[in-house]
C-alpha cells in the first residue's frame, strides 16, 4: 500500500488535505524492508504530510529490529516479544517521537501488547490509518 500511495502522492492523483504538526518515527517492519527492499516509500509518504518531522529509530531500513512477532515468536516466546517491542516503544519516546507509525498488521499487535503495563506510553498508528485520517478536511 505504501508503494502505491507513495506513487499517488508524487503523480498528483492523491492530495493529503490536512496538516500534522508531529515528530513521527517509523518502524520498518522485517518482511516489509529485508525482505522485499520497501523502504523508502513509507518515508516518502510521511514526508509529504506538511508538519511532519520524520525521526529514525538507530536500527532502521535494512537493518531493522524485529518488534517481536516475527516468525510467530509473538505467540511461542511471548516475554521475548513483549521486551521487543519495549525497546521500539522506548526508543520512540526517549527520541520525544509524537507517534509510532507502523505498517504491518503484526507489528502493530505486538506493539500494542508490548506496551501493556509497560512504563511508556507512545500514540501507535498504522501509516494507512494516518494517512486516511488527512485525506478528509477537518471540521
Amino acid at each position: 500500500m505504501t508503494q502505491f500511495v507513495s506513487e499517488a502522492l508524487q503523480g498528483g492523483r492523491l492530495k493529503l488535505k490536512r496538516e500534522l504538526n508531529e515528530r513521527l518515527i517509523y518502524h520498518d517492519p522485517c518482511y516489509l524492508s529485508r525482505g522485499v527492499g520497501v523502504i523508502e516509500e513509507p518515508r516518502t509518504v510521511l514526508r509529504s504530510i506538511s508538519g511532519v518531522q520524520l525521526l529514525e529509530f538507530q536500527r532502521h531500513g535494512i537493518n531493522s529490529r524485529c518488534c517481536g512477532a516475527g516468525g510467530a515468536a509473538r505467540k511461542v516466546f511471548q516475554d521475548n516479544a513483549n521486551a521487543m517491542g519495549r525497546l521500539a516503544i522506548d526508543e520512540a519516546v526517549k527520541k520525544k517521537a509524537d507517534r509510532l507509525i507502523l505498517s504491518c498488521p503484526a507489528c502493530y499487535a505486538q506493539v500494542n501488547e508490548a506496551m501493556v503495563d509497560h512504563d511508556k506510553k507512545i500514540r501507535i498508528t498504522d501509516i494507512m490509518e494516518l494517512v486516511a485520517s488527512l485525506l478528509v478536511d477537518e471540521k
